[in-house]
Parts: structure tokens; C-alpha cells; sequence
């Protein structure tokens, strides 16, 4: 009795197809089944091949290709790392599906469940783009044929109305610096620190005395501490920029500069702070003397951006200092600080006079 096996191989794909017969009785019949099953294995291929990579190769060889990419702009570690994270996390049921079994159907399917986890609309949003960002690369790569959309693209999702974002007055910042600075509090440099140039989180836990500029004026923010990735990285957009110290923040960094002496970094390393819990920190605070707002760390940021701007400072030069690469994001702290409405109905003037020493009404 003879047997006949056959395994072929895609190397585009990697795909792997396996055929076998048994209980053939002669050498002449074990080649014409070898011939038909080798014809078989290599249609099965065809057919694999046609519906495209699986997804999560897809995901896999678009992180890579971000990765090495040279000659454009470069996504962050920390950008390339969420996306990955992001889609296996939340397209888990299309990890091991070929690109063209993926329907539409299968997108709709996908934000129906994302809503009904609970997940805020922001995130879906964000989720949603990820899933095209990839796609679309993947079609414009030739790794996903016959296809001329991802699975959820064009799919409307509902308006979140637009919130102002709570942020502290300057009566209350000046409060909460007095109540820091009084007792003493561990995180009062920081806090001030980042009330004064706003800068980011990370940018703050990465700011080096090498970075500050006495003579000018000046800091360099060129570097920014990742949680995620547990390690310095570059800022936000990667680039540099310079921020002015102002009188009250070069009165806090002499300050700072005589407590920590030789130390390498500007600000102190406070527990917690590594890990997230800054916004919680503040919030306690702010609550202990009267202070009843959900606020976070970024919160100091906007109130830099927002009382800034309304004391008259240039909007783009606030822009330039806060690191802000997208003028529609900046918008809403002009918004807020209202300096776009400013002093726009000054000269309407409609109501009567009433005449000095007289008690009557005069039309302007």
C-alpha cells in the first residue's frame, strides 16, 4: 500500500496547506493522486491568498514599517505602542481573519460592542481611526486587495456635545499657590512650576538644570518622561522649543536650585508622580481648603493657556511657548480666555442718556 503527501507553502503569506491520502494500492495511482492533490493545495493557497493577510499581520507589518520609515515624519514610540495595544486590544475577533473576510457588518458589529462596553465616544473615535489609519496603509501597500475602504470608514458616530473643561481661576490658582507654599506642601514647586510655563507632565518630570537658561531668560524644552514607556522620550510633536521664565517663576527656580543643589533634575521625584497620580494629588488639595472642581495635572497647563492670553499676551507666541502644533486645539483656550469676542460690542451703543443733574432721558 502507498501514501501520498503533499505540503506546499505561500512565501508571500506564509501560508501553509497540507494534503494526504491513504490505502493506495499502486505506485503509477499514488503519483496521478500526488499530481491532483498537489493541484488541490496549490487552489486552497489561491483562495487564502485572495482574502488577503491576516489582520493582525496587517497591524504587525504597519508598526514595523512606522518603525523604519525615514524619509517622513516618524509616529512616537509611545503613538506606535498605543495603536498596537489599542487594536489588539479591541479587534481581538478580527486578529486571526484574512482582511477580505472582514465586512462591514463586522465594523458595525465592532462599534455596537464598543459602545456597549461602555467606552466614551473620544475613544471610540479614536479606535475608529487607528483601524482606518491602518487600513487605509495596508490597501495603499497592496497587502489588502479588492478592497477600497476599511470596514468601519464613513460610519457616523453621534456628536458629543462639547464641554467647557474646568479649569481654575486666577483668584483660585493664587489660592492654591498661598495654601502650597504655606504648608509646605511636597508638590508646591511643581505645581508652580507648571502653572508658569505650562508645560506638560512628562515635559516637567524631564527638565534638567542644563535646560535652564538664567542669563536669557530662557528654558529649553527638548525631552519628556513616558509612562508607558517608563524612560525619557521626545516631547509631544518632537520637537524643541524655548519658554520665558517670568519674574515669580525665576524666584521659584532659585528656590528650587538652592534645595536641590547638585541634582540633575529641576523638580523633585515625588511619589506618585511616576505612576499617574498627580491629578488625584491636586484634587485632594484643591478640596482641602474649599476647592470643588474635577480638575487634573493638564489642568494647570489649560490655566497657563487660558489667564495668559487674557492678560494680552500674543496668542502665538503662548501657542509657541506651550508646544501647541495645531492651531484648531489651541482655539478653545482663546475661547475660554475670550479674548475673540473681546471688546466687540464696545461701540454699540442703543440705550438712552440719563442727563447729569437732570432727570431726563437723552438719546445718544
Amino acid at each position: 500500500m502507498y501514501r501520498v503527501y503533499v505540503s506546499l507553502h505561500s512565501t508571500l503569506q506564509k501560508v501553509r496547506v497540507q494534503k494526504l491520502k491513504k490505502d493506495i494500492v499502486s505506485m503509477a495511482e499514488a503519483r496521478r493522486e500526488e499530481g491532483k492533490l498537489t493541484k488541490v493545495c496549490y487552489e486552497e493557497i489561491s483562495r487564502i491568498e485572495g482574502r488577503g493577510y491576516l489582520w493582525k499581520e496587517i497591524i504587525n507589518r504597519w508598526v514595523i514599517n512606522m518603525r523604519n520609515r525615514r524619509w517622513v515624519k516618524k509616529y512616537s514610540t509611545e503613538h506606535l505602542v498605543d495603536v498596537e495595544n489599542t487594536l489588539f486590544l479591541h479587534t481581538e475577533l478580527w486578529l486571526l481573519k484574512r482582511t477580505g473576510e472582514i465586512s462591514r457588518a463586522d465594523g458595525r458589529r465592532l462599534i455596537d460592542s464598543l459602545f456597549n462596553s461602555g467606552l466614551s465616544l473620544s475613544r471610540i473615535k479614536t479606535i475608529k481611526g487607528f483601524i482606518n489609519q491602518v487600513y487605509t496603509w495596508g490597501m495603499e501597500e497592496g497587502l489588502i486587495a479588492d478592497a477600497k475602504n476599511s470596514p468601519v470608514h464613513g460610519m457616523e458616530l453621534p456628536k458629543e456635545a462639547k464641554k467647557m473643561k474646568p479649569i481654575l481661576t486666577t483668584d483660585e490658582i493664587k489660592q492654591l499657590m498661598y495654601e502650597a507654599f504655606q504648608r509646605d506642601h511636597s508638590w508646591k514647586h511643581v505645581w508652580a512650576v507648571a502653572v508658569l510655563t505650562g508645560m506638560r507632565s512628562g515635559e516637567l518630570y524631564a527638565l534638567k538644570w542644563s535646560d535652564i537658561d538664567f542669563d536669557n531668560n530662557l528654558i529649553r524644552i527638548t525631552k519628556s518622561f513616558s509612562q508607558r514607556l517608563g524612560a525619557i522620550k521626545t516631547t509631544k510633536n518632537s520637537d524643541w522649543r524655548n519658554g520665558h521664565i517670568s519674574i515669580d517663576l525665576k524666584d521659584v527656580l532659585i528656590e528650587l536650585k538652592n534645595i536641590r543643589g547638585n541634582e540633575e533634575f529641576v523638580l523633585p521625584r515625588l511619589s506618585g508622580w511616576e505612576h499617574g497620580m498627580a491629578g488625584e494629588i491636586l484634587r485632594t488639595f484643591l478640596r482641602s481648603f474649599g476647592i470643588e472642581k474635577y480638575v487634573n495635572f493638564h489642568t494647570l497647563r489649560a490655566c497657563f493657556a487660558t489667564h495668559v492670553l487674557a492678560s494680552g499676551a500674543e496668542p502665538t507666541q503662548v501657542m509657541k511657548m506651550g508646544g501647541w502644533a495645531d492651531f484648531k486645539t489651541f482655539q478653545i483656550y482663546i475661547r475660554m480666555a475670550g479674548i475673540d469676542v473681546k471688546g466687540v460690542t464696545d461701540n454699540f451703543r442703543v440705550m438712552p442718556k440719563v442727563l447729569e443733574n437732570e432727570n431726563v432721558l437723552k438719546i445718544r
